[in-house]
């Protein structure tokens, strides 16, 4: 039976709150022991206490002292009970995480959260009561965890499969059967802690008059367990009904000696009688042998059939495979075909792309060209314009020269003044018909100009056009021609050929022809022969069907 190493308490307040025990660990060493604690020193609590991980929920209050009135917050309280279990397999720690529920209605009647947990070791390791992590002392102050954080830490042991580690919600009622019976696999009996906590609980100091006239083991042994024990024997039996009890054993015993006894003559028996039954036995035996030996020829010949089976399936494999890889040679030819077309035409991208990029440049050069002819026209005409303007001016300065003599020499030469008014005005009248007649021409060969200009440039554009054409197609057929020259080389790889041409790149006469003719007449070979070889192996299938039944028939004969 297990006994008591060590209780913990963490986290206790007794006495209307007026009294807490922190964090006290009292040693027992698996002995009887004795607490004596002064009146009103919390006898009567510790055992509350100590009890209410082995009791169910009724049994856990006392008289006075409601087990939901020692819990007002939401802070976590621990009750650990260290067990030494017997024949030195370790220890098991039971202990309960309560605190007041934070729900304001609860499922359970006592308005509490309760958590019990049980940990097996046998070294001291986390889950033990000294080391379990739920309280963090520092150099000054210790600090409880928060109920949430245990519920996770436990949770966490429970599902490392490495940890002896139990924890279950006493809230629900399936969890807290479950928890019962694990205790009942360490030998903790519910029951017996219920009985004696309701012996406690008659009445309050209860616990002092309990003990009064019990003060050592023994006595505690007489008044107690003895009484208990005597009460669950049956001291009131018949003795006659014991004696005819004992004698109906005798009575069956002595039936089933002499059933015994005929079934040892009728063996014996059966014996000497089995005599022609042995000489049929070994006929048997040597129809057995001949069935064996049928049997081993049997199996020869099946191993025979295996044999050729195999040979069948391993050249239908070969020439399967021969078949694979000529298809795989064809769609090797056609990827090579299709890749060169494919580098043919990027090539002819960019050969085209290379050809835009001069046309581009090109057409950047003759615009530049126009421009700077342009601004020669521009040029010209400014330059004409202004030596025509230098000519007016110079004329009109010696003009007004002319008239200031005049006026200096002549005072009165109003009209000789009008007459030169007048011709000067025929002069520039004429001097700007000419001016504007040169406008004209010079518009109108600008634009003949540009007409030419524009004429050139896509004549041009039709030169490069027709350039790019023959370009694309003279490089599509060099790639072509390049293509089939390494497919020509790789088909002489492969199949150990010598095909060549001519100096002009050409086949002999009637060459490929017969090539083509020999490759077919090899194929259709190929395919009669696959044939041949498929019509063989129904055959053997056949042969191997008709073989099994006739081994059938042979074994039904047989167990006939």
């Amino acid at each position: 039976m297990s006994k008591i190493n060590a209780v913990r308490l963490i986290n206790v307040n007794y006495n209307n709150n007026a009294i807490r025990i922190s964090d006290e660990t009292f040693h027992f060493q698996g002995e009887s022991t004795l607490l004596s604690l002064r009146n009103g020193g919390g006898k009567s609590v510790l055992v509350q206490m100590i009890t209410a991980p082995f009791v169910h929920k009724r049994y856990r209050d006392a008289k006075d002292r409601p087990f939901e009135s020692y819990f007002t917050t939401g802070r976590p309280s621990f009750i650990l009970v260290e067990w030494v279990l017997d024949q030195g397999a370790g220890y098991v720690l039971t202990g309960m995480m309560v605190r007041r529920s934070q729900e304001a209605e609860t499922e359970n009647d006592e308005g509490l959260d309760m958590v019990t947990f049980i940990s097996e070791y046998r070294e001291p390791c986390l889950q033990d009561i000294h080391h379990l992590p739920v309280v963090e002392k520092g150099a000054k102050e210790m600090v409880l965890k928060n109920f949430a954080a245990c519920r996770q830490l436990f949770d966490a042991w429970k599902k490392d499969a490495s940890l002896r580690f139990f924890c279950y919600d006493c809230t629900n009622a399936a969890q807290s059967r479950q928890y019962f019976d694990k205790l009942m696999e360490y030998q903790i009996n519910y029951k017996e802690w219920e009985s004696i906590i309701k012996k406690v609980n008659l009445k309050e100091s209860g616990l002092s008059e309990l003990f009064s006239d019990c003060r050592d083991e023994k006595g505690l042994v007489e008044k107690w367990f003895l009484d208990a024990v005597e009460s669950r024997l049956n001291r009131e039996k018949s003795r006659m009904k014991e004696f005819q009890n004992l004698l109906e054993k005798y009575v069956a015993q002595y039936q089933d000696n002499q059933v015994k006894i005929r079934r040892r003559d009728r063996i014996r028996l059966f014996r000497e009688e089995a005599g022609p039954i042995r000489e049929q036995a070994e006929q048997y035996r040597a129809e057995e042998e001949k069935e064996k030996e049928q049997m081993h020829l049997l199996a020869r010949l099946i191993e025979e059939l295996n044999c050729l089976k195999g040979q069948s399936e391993e050249t239908y494999r070969a020439v399967l495979g021969k078949m694979d890889a000529i298809l795989e040679q064809i769609a090797r030819i056609e990827y090579e075909k299709l890749s060169g077309e494919l580098y043919a035409l990027e090539e002819k991208l960019r050969y085209h792309m290379s050809n835009r990029d001069m046309i581009e440049a090109e057409q950047d050069a003759l615009k530049r060209e126009a421009e700077e002819v342009e601004h020669r026209l521009h040029l010209l005409a400014c330059a004409r314009q202004q030596e025509v303007l230098s000519e007016i001016r110079t004329e009109l300065l010696e003009i007004r020269q002319r008239i200031q003599v005049s006026r200096q020499e002549e005072a009165d030469l109003a009209p000789e003044r009008n007459r030169i008014g007048r011709t000067l005005y025929r002069y520039y009248e004429r001097a700007f018909t000419e001016n504007d007649t040169a406008h004209r021409e010079n518009r109108e060969q600008y634009r003949a100009m540009s007409a030419q200009a524009a004429a050139e440039k896509e004549k041009l554009s039709g030169y490069e056009q027709s350039l790019r054409e023959e370009a694309s197609r003279q490089g599509a057929l060099k790639s072509k021609a390049e293509s089939y020259d390494r497919q020509e080389e790789q088909y002489n790889r492969i199949y150990g050929e010598q095909l060549a041409r001519n100096i002009l790149g050409e086949y002999e006469p009637g060459t490929l022809d017969i090539r083509r003719q020999g490759a077919k007449k090899e194929l259709e070979e190929c395919v009669r022969s696959r044939q041949r070889k498929k019509k063989q192996q129904e055959a053997g299938a056949e042969r191997l069907k008709s073989l099994e039944r006739s081994l059938q028939d042979l074994h039904t004969e047989q167990v006939r």
